[in-house]
């Protein structure tokens, strides 16, 4: 066997662990590999980068906020009103918003958004956890901030764990909400 067939062989045993670790929705969420997955309505994670639904990992990897930790989340992510005291200004947002947007679209078309949101532990204002996403996407940026309520609710009352809720949001945050919330939209409205 080449190298590279028994580093596939171990990845795919370990997604099937992991996959049958996480039941109901609680618990590690299975991490997928990236070139297999395919998104319900047929779109691999290439497709969904193109169309600004999932970033370019290569420039938004998600940065942590290094004060948000597993001893903090009570005094920082699970406290009403603390990301407001922590998100950077608009003058800050919108000039990325600006030089992110895609030929073609106008900065209202989407939204700077946080790959690792602020209410689950993201850096606030790091370049390489903001990216532009679009709203009129089948799964755009209304539909990842469902999760991202999801995951803080979860993680605040103790369900899940700090590194749970990011690892629901990066890097593909379309198999978080399938693992936390339910089945992704699909062209008709039903899942």
């Amino acid at each position: 066997m080449t190298s590279r067939l028994c580093l596939l062989i171990g990845v795919a045993l370990l997604l099937a662990a992991l996959a049958i670790a996480a039941v109901a929705g609680e618990g590690p969420m299975p991490l997928p590999a990236e070139a297999a997955w395919t998104a319900p309505d047929g779109r691999t994670v290439p497709q969904l980068i193109a169309a600004h639904v999932l970033p370019d990992p290569a420039v938004t990897p998600g940065v942590l906020n290094p004060n948000v930790t597993p001893a903090t989340i009570k005094a920082t992510v699970c406290v009403a009103g603390w990301t407001a005291t922590v998100r950077p200004p608009t003058s800050f947002t919108d000039k990325l918003r600006n030089a992110d947007t895609p030929a073609g679209k106008s900065p209202l078309d989407g939204e700077l958004d946080h790959l690792i949101s602020i209410e689950d532990g993201g850096a606030p204002a790091d370049p390489k956890n903001l990216w532009w996403m679009a709203y009129g996407d089948l799964y755009g940026a209304r539909v990842k901030d469902v999760l991202e309520t999801k995951v803080k609710r979860l993680l605040c009352s103790g369900a899940i764990t700090l590194d749970d809720a990011r690892a629901a949001l990066s890097p593909n945050w379309l198999v978080g909400y399938q693992h936390y919330v339910g089945p992704l939209p699909v062209r008709g409205g039903a899942p």
